[in-house]
């Protein structure tokens, strides 16, 4: 039932990211690469925290990890701290010049989420992402997911928002593009649901951020029974 799922999910919103939203996702590229400076000071506050929620994961770091989006590098430098080898993808050059930096033995490339069927089937032991889900249409976002569930072999880390923020993180999110309202407004839960996958864990990093730790559905079945 799981797998049949993530199928579906997976063919449909391939389609919707090839035909509807690629001009979305040049737009979001350019705006990224514009904001590029601004995220010394949003690494010194996510670090932390990242640290912190895997500390409490306690994942295997035998496990490989791939960061989606992974920006300066943040998210993978927090798991390569605990051990893990990690590789990353981005589309925003700027940003990923400054991962290279921070990490110059991972394998960081330049690279597109609507690649991701470049990856092969649970060939990453862990798929990772941070504050990527609440940019991203909804057909995108479910893409994302459904293929992070097919290329994980054991786990998806995910970190964003879980719940609506402040003003200024209102504001912040409207200049970045219109998908923030829709994520918000659903328990993760169900976004996670329609790729396929199951909540095992979750928690807070603070008054506005979450985590979640994620396996396919009929892995957690067979993991009950």
């Amino acid at each position: 039932m799981g797998e049949e799922r993530e199928r579906r999910c997976t063919e449909a919103d391939r389609l919707a990211v090839r035909e509807r939203l690629s001009g979305e996702r040049r737009r979001t590229r350019r705006f990224f690469n514009l904001v590029a400076p601004a995220f010394h000071i949003i690494d010194r506050r996510l670090l932390p925290e990242y640290r912190r929620a895997l500390e409490t994961m306690a994942l295997d770091p035998s496990l490989d990890v791939l960061d989606l989006a992974t920006g300066t590098g943040t998210l993978a430098l927090a798991f390569a701290e605990r051990g893990h080898t990690v590789a990353g993808i981005d589309f925003a050059g700027r940003l990923l010049r400054r991962a290279r930096r921070r990490l110059p033995g991972a394998d960081l490339r330049r690279m597109d989420l609507a690649e991701l069927p470049a990856f092969g089937e649970r060939s990453r032991g862990i798929v990772a992402m941070g504050y990527l889900l609440h940019g991203l249409d909804p057909a995108m976002r479910r893409f994302v997911l459904c293929e992070a569930a097919r290329i994980a072999r054991r786990w998806i880390v995910v970190f964003d928002y879980a719940r609506p923020g402040p003003l200024a993180v209102r504001i912040v999110e409207w200049i970045e593009g219109p998908h923030y309202p829709s994520f918000v407004a659903r328990p993760f839960g169900e976004h996670a649901g329609e790729a396929g996958l199951a909540v095992v864990a979750s928690g807070e990093t603070s008054d506005v951020g979450g985590w979640w730790l994620l396996e396919h559905v009929h892995g957690k079945e067979a993991a009950d029974g």
